[in-house]
């Protein structure tokens, strides 16, 4: 019951709205219509009254009168006054001489008297058209000279009472009346018909469409993926907190075209028509690996254009690769294990039959074959827990993982995640490459010149002109197709957007081991508030082939 009393009461104020907004409207061109009209009775009332004064000053007879006998003009020119004035309609015809005696007026007993009103530029030849107050009251009037054989010879004024023309606008505002009324009644039913069409239009009353739009938002904002919704022209209509965090978006965004904001990868999938694009697929935005689903926004027969929904990989391909290395060295423990055990039983052969010295060779031969800690070359744990989980990987595989001698991290040089990711994947790439029986070298150096990675492998290396080709996402050298889709060819795309961003070089060659070498390399970071040169030289031993 107290839902229908607020529909009800929300309904209401609606239609008082639309109908104020009619009423506003209305009122406001009525206010224009009457101004415009008063004008146009004034003009008319002033046309006439000049029309008057003109045509009476031209009667020969009044002329005549004035210029030869002043003092008893008025028997020839008050009668003529009177008679203009009673055809005209006028409330006034005033005729003085050149001393501003009246010598007509509609009063007799003013006849003989001064003029009310200032008449000297009158006699100096000029004409007055205005408004003043008189004896009869405020009056429209026109003043000008009377002529006789080129000489003025008086003056005259005409006038109508402006309470007179006033209220020929009632007359007006009456005719207007029913059509006001009209348009009163066609805005207030009009204001009723809204709701209908609204309800009509999107099955819904008008007041459920703003709990409809809250409701709406809170899903979308309240969603783990993020989600884009680009219209027709390929402008940018809705972008939700999870998107514009993923792809680092302006506050702005929304409303602009997609090339301004987004990344290739993106513009590429949401611009194109094949059906492949509504399958979903890896992109990288930025250093961000996306899995993005695109998808037609359809409302019945009509497209609104093209939503894209996207999901951080990211963290989830860093967990299933930590995953699969832990995977990979609880294996190779396991077979290790085994290995240890079958060496012990052979040690225990070898010191039963008293073969001492056999079973201490082969006990050199097994501690010795491991080296050196990778910590004593790298100095930094992080990079030697990595190169040991790399390893592992590389036993399993049947491939050699070696250190380079001339690896080294400078004291105080700081290994952030930019070198343990490039590191990462090209080890990974490589490891992959090698094979079965084959051998992978890491040469690590890290110092005040800045970071460089050289990665060897004895593969099939990198055919000439190929090397463009596999820094673009989805590209993989293991099957020469786009094939992001199933995590290959995201490694060296994301390598490529470190080296870019670190303003630093990706190289490609052959190496001594009979495969491909990747050297990765970049200056130091900037420093805060220290001015450097946009060209970064590379040079240094860490720079060089």
């Amino acid at each position: 019951m107290q839902w229908i009393k607020k529909n009800r009461r929300f309904r209401i104020r609606v239609l008082f709205l639309q109908l104020a907004i009619v009423l506003i409207t209305l009122l406001a061109v009525s206010v224009i219509v009457m101004r415009v009209e008063i004008n146009r009775v004034e003009n008319n009332a002033f046309s006439r009254v000049a029309t008057v004064a003109e045509e009476t000053a031209q009667l020969a007879p009044i002329g005549s009168a004035l210029a030869e006998d002043p003092a008893n003009a008025a028997k020839v020119v008050a009668p003529l006054a009177h008679l203009a004035e009673s055809v005209s309609g006028v409330d006034y015809v005033t005729i003085a001489d050149l001393n501003g005696i009246r010598v007509a007026h509609p009063d007799p007993e003013a006849i003989g008297q001064p003029v009310s009103s200032d008449h000297e530029t009158i006699r100096r030849g000029e004409t007055f058209r205005g408004v003043e107050e008189g004896p009869l009251g405020v009056t429209l009037r026109v003043k000008q000279p009377v002529y006789e054989n080129g000489e003025i010879v008086g003056t005259i004024s005409v006038g109508i009472l402006q309470s007179k023309v006033r209220a020929s606008l009632v007359d007006v505002v009456w005719a207007f009346a029913p059509w006001i009324v009209l348009a009163v009644a066609i805005g207030s039913l009009a204001a009723a018909l809204v709701e209908r069409a609204i309800r009509r239009i999107y099955r819904v009353d008008p007041e459920e469409v703003d709990s409809l739009k809250q409701a709406q938002q809170a899903v979308l904002y309240s969603v783990s993926d993020g989600v884009l919704g680009v219209d027709g022209t390929g402008r940018l209509s809705l972008v939700n907190d999870e998107a514009r965090r993923l792809l680092e978006l302006p506050e702005n965004a929304v409303g602009q075209q997609v090339e301004e904001v987004l990344d290739q990868s993106l513009v590429d999938l949401l611009r194109s028509d094949s059906p492949k694009a509504e399958s979903v697929q890896n992109v990288l935005s930025g250093e961000r690996v996306l899995i993005a689903n695109r998808r037609e926004a359809m409302l019945g027969p009509k497209n609104y254009g093209r939503t894209l929904t996207l999901t951080d990989h990211t963290e989830l391909e860093d967990t299933l690769r930590e995953l699969r290395g832990q995977k990979s060295l609880t294996d190779t423990l396991r077979a290790q294990a085994h290995e240890f055990t079958n060496r012990l039983h052979l040690l225990s052969g070898l010191m039963s039959i008293g073969e001492y010295e056999e079973a201490k060779e082969h006990i050199q031969r097994f501690t010795g074959a491991r080296g050196e800690h990778p910590e004593m070359h790298l100095g930094d744990p992080t990079l030697s827990a990595l190169f040991i989980a790399k390893q592992a990987v590389a036993g399993e595989a049947g491939v050699r993982l070696e250190l380079h001698p001339f690896s080294a991290v400078a004291p105080g040089s700081a290994i952030d995640d930019d070198a343990i990711t490039v590191t990462s994947n090209l080890l990974a790439n490589a490891i992959e490459a090698a094979g079965d029986g084959g051998e992978v070298s890491l040469q690590l150096n890290a110092g005040p010149t800045g970071v460089r990675i050289a990665v060897s492998d004895s593969g099939p290396g990198i055919k000439e002109g190929d090397a463009a080709r596999l820094v673009q996402l989805g590209v993989s050298s293991k099957t020469g197709t786009q094939s992001a889709i199933h995590g290959r060819g995201i490694g060296l795309a994301l390598v490529d957007r470190i080296r870019i961003r670190r303003e630093g070089v990706l190289k490609f060659g052959s190496s001594d081991l009979g495969g491909a070498e990747v050297i990765a390399a970049w200056p130091p970071a900037k420093r805060p508030k220290v001015k450097q040169s946009a060209s970064i030289p590379l040079q240094g031993d860490y720079f060089n082939d």
